[in-house]
């Protein structure tokens, strides 16, 4: 898979993130987007970062996704929320103050 851009995934949990004192929102939103990139290049699988491209890249239903990869449109939903949990179980153990 070529090199895509996942930083605008998660834009809402990153104001929630960066609301700490400290270090300029800026600052904390940037290093937050390069730890997301790197999360989902390193810890995801092939599929989950499929189905993250063909869902957010390209804008795809679920369903959509699911004949294009020939299953049940439950196994996108289940491989997208495993791939969040991926990321979020690493990133809880940053301080980003």
């Amino acid at each position: 898979m070529k090199n895509i851009s996942f930083d605008y995934l998660f834009e809402s949990d990153i104001a929630k993130i960066v609301k700490k004192k400290g270090t300029s929102n800026a600052i904390k939103i940037e290093t937050l987007k390069r730890m997301v990139k790197l999360i989902v290049q390193k810890e995801l699988s092939e599929r989950q970062r499929t189905i993250l491209e063909l869902y957010f890249v390209r804008g795809l239903k679920y369903f959509q996704i699911a004949e294009i990869l020939r299953v049940n449109k439950s196994t996108i939903s289940r491989t997208k929320k495993r791939a969040f949990r991926t990321i979020y179980r690493i990133l809880k153990y940053y301080d980003f103050t």
